[in-house]
């Protein structure tokens, strides 16, 4: 205890934001005045109202309370909580008693059990760890246990108001000889070795690192390892305490048990089931005096829904009000895009009025892929999964109509296909909590924070496969920013494409642990045959997956070729911008023929617009080579592995950043050219056009880079299977 007598500085907190505090603790002050019952009187009164006035906290302790107690009915489990909140209505006053009342008054209100087992461990001259627990009485107590143990020093952790923190810190000090910070292990060893005896509470949920999950009251829980460890290297004996009001509510017992016996042990679940045992023993004394409106579960082990209702993140709730207020223009969008593709069943499932599923078996895995490229890449995944786990239902959902149509056409049948609601809460929190999955598997790059919050609040793990983040997500701005840092705090595990894509999610707040390198999963598709390709009745060159700006573009180049009968086909991104790219082609005054009108290719025709679904793979298959759009404007380009699966050369632009390794690996192994300017495309084109040797060579170099990695679906199922997340 400190013998110099210290003054508080007041005149640190005199602003206005803590007058509210001032006034509370000047209440506390007074109290101290009042008989032992009157102040019993006054926390019965407090609890009560606490009961009523805090539902956030009477429902944590009533979710806490039926975990631990299965056995007690529900009305018994409700009595339980309103003794429990009455107590910690009692332990403001007594807080009070502690730090402002006369030690002659304390000194006459408890008495020791156990007093034998704490001497013993004295004589053997090593240091004592005091293993204590979250109850109400732990303030008032500690005055207690100080009288007898005047070497004590407690650990604390740090108040959030910082008016009451330093109160709390200057009370303290008057009593104990030393204060810890709860986090400070090397103070901690340092008092043991140095002969102090230094409280700890081990019992409270710090997350996955540094814990490990044992049985406390019968709930598997998130346990701290510090406790073993502190035992270890100070070579300390620890020994369980608690202590407790006793009925008439004006004397207490501090109860000292044995000390553990075989601990530390080498096993770390096996010593955090020993402390937990240890403390649930104290506990069951008087249950009602533990602090159960503390969120003592909300760690759960993977797979396992959460105890408690979720705290929304103020990052989270700005996001949601932002979507709140697009939900018209995002309900009205939804509905002309189901009215263009006449599939009511993407505006209904899209703003989450239905989710309908068939179970087909018990365990059920959730895939999403947002589009066509999506689906065509995680499709050698999905057959992998369904021909060895049979008895393993796939649910499998998209963003677009056309993605849509692409997984009903290609997906095996027993695979349910659906579309992802829109990232609002009230909808995607219904949609996890029917289909249930074992696990999700997200490709690549879709990140939903309300999305990922409803798994993790359903204990659905994530894994993101095929990982990558285009460079918009990663230089987007702070709010953003902070944003997909929260929302990758859901996600379990990242399998990424490669180790730039693995550094961005390291970027965003990803351990490096959660993440693995595995490659692209796009080169999976190679297990497939070859599209049959389109005969059009001439040869041609496929300027491929085109965006706004780039017909014109491509056109004004192919015009200055020496084309030798050759055509020009043209299969847009998105094949509604046909008017557009008609009226962008109207100044060249060529002849032009349309698939979607059944327009015939004759030999004057000279552009030919593939304004079609699905016709892309085959139209790479019957081309002499591609230009690949959305790299000759900044669109970030588009997937080149497709051209290479068919052993057809390919050409890029400079505008590659989404598709930055498949260029360099194209490159590297001289499977296709990059143009980076409207000069190098003419010379390009022209140079291919001329050298049917080059044009070769280069495609055969693309299907040799394929074929090198033709097992990359099967890597990934491996890695899938050794997570245990979705094949348990």
């Amino acid at each position: 205890m400190s013998t110099q007598k210290k003054i508080f500085p007041f005149w640190q907190y005199l602003a206005p934001k803590y007058w509210l505090t001032w006034f509370g603790l000047g209440l506390l002050r007074t109290s101290i005045l009042l008989p032992q019952s009157a102040l019993v009187f006054l926390g019965k009164i407090l609890g009560t109202l606490s009961y009523y006035l805090a539902p956030q906290q009477r429902k944590i302790a009533l979710a806490n309370i039926t975990a631990c107690f299965p056995e007690l009915n529900k009305y018994e489990q409700v009595k339980l909580v309103r003794a429990s909140m009455n107590s910690v209505g009692t332990t403001v006053f007594e807080t009070a008693l502690s730090w402002w009342g006369d030690k002659t008054r304390l000194h006459n209100l408890y008495r020791v059990e156990g007093l034998e087992n704490l001497q013993r461990a004295k004589a053997t001259g090593k240091p004592v760890l005091l293993l204590g627990g979250h109850y109400t009485t732990l303030d008032i107590s500690g005055n207690f246990l100080e009288e007898i143990l005047p070497e004590l020093c407690p650990t604390y952790k740090a108040a959030h108001n910082r008016l009451f923190h330093a109160i709390m810190m200057h009370s303290r000090e008057r009593v104990y000889r030393k204060l810890i910070p709860s986090k400070d292990m090397r103070t901690i060893i340092r008092t043991l070795k140095n002969g102090g005896i230094v409280w700890y509470a081990p019992d409270q949920d710090f997350g996955r690192d540094g814990s490990v999950f044992a049985p406390f009251l019968g709930v598997q829980t998130a346990t701290l390892t510090i406790t073993a460890r502190l035992a270890k290297l100070a070579d300390a004996i620890v020994i369980p305490y608690s202590s407790r009001r006793q009925p008439d509510g004006k004397s207490y017992v501090i109860h000292i048990d044995p000390a553990l016996e075989n601990f530390p042990s080498n096993d770390e679940v096996a010593d955090a089931t020993l402390i937990n045992q240890a403390l649930a023993r104290n506990i069951k004394l008087a249950p009602e005096q533990y602090l159960w409106v503390h969120r003592r579960f909300k760690t759960r082990p993977i797979g396992e829904a959460q105890f408690y209702p979720l705290r929304r993140d103020k990052r989270l709730k700005r996001y949601s009000l932002t979507l709140a207020l697009l939900s018209l223009p995002a309900i009205a969008y939804t509905a002309w895009m189901a009215w263009q593709h006449r599939d009511w069943q993407y505006w209904r499932e899209r703003i989450g009025l239905k989710q309908s599923i068939t179970l087909k078996h018990n365990k059920q895995i959730w895939i999403h892929a947002a589009s066509v490229g999506e689906v065509n890449a995680v499709r050698p995944l999905v057959e992998l999964i369904t021909g060895k786990y049979p008895d393993i239902s796939i649910y499998f959902t998209t963003a677009t109509p056309t993605g849509q149509i692409n997984a009903r056409n290609k997906l095996p049948e027993n695979v349910e296909c659906h579309y992802l609601p829109i990232d609002w809460w009230h909808a995607v929190k219904p949609f996890i909590s029917t289909i249930k999955p074992e696990c999700a598997l997200i490709v690549e790059t879709e990140i939903w924070p309300n999305l990922y919050e409803a798994c993790h609040a359903e204990g659905v793990p994530i894994v993101i496969i095929n990982g990558r983040l285009s460079s918009r997500t990663l230089t987007t701005n702070l709010w953003l920013h902070s944003l997909y840092c929260k929302t990758m705090e859901n996600v379990n595990t990242v399998l990424a494409r490669s180790e730039d894509d693995a550094k961005g999610f390291t970027s965003i707040n990803l351990p490096e642990d959660k993440i693995k390198v595995i490659g692209n999963i796009k080169f999976a598709a190679v297990a497939e045959s070859c599209s049959a390709s389109v005969n059009i009745g001439r040869p041609y060159v496929l300027a491929a997956s085109t965006r706004d700006n780039e017909e014109k573009l491509i056109v004004k180049t192919w015009l200055k070729q020496d084309r030798n009968n050759h055509l020009l086909v043209i299969v847009p991104r998105h094949p509604r911008r046909l008017s557009g790219i008609l009226k962008d082609l109207a100044v060249f005054e060529i002849t032009i023929a349309i698939r979607s009108k059944n327009e015939p290719v004759t030999d004057q025709t000279q552009i030919y617009i593939a304004d079609t679904f699905g016709e892309l793979p085959a139209f790479i298959a019957g081309s002499q080579f591609v230009i690949m759009g959305g790299s000759f404007v900044n669109k970030g380009g588009q997937n080149i592995i497709e051209v290479a699966r068919q052993g057809k050369a390919v050409i890029f632009g400079s505008h590659m950043k989404n598709f930055t390794d498949e260029a360099q690996l194209f490159l590297h192994h001289h499977a296709g050219i990059q143009a980076q300017t409207e000069t190098e495309l003419d010379d390009t084109i022209n140079l291919l056009l001329n050298d049917k040797q080059k044009t070769e060579s280069l495609g055969n170099n693309g299907l040799m880079l394929i074929q090198h990695n033709n097992d990359i679906a099967q890597r990934y199922l491996t890695e899938l299977e050794h997570l245990s997340l979705c094949f348990k």
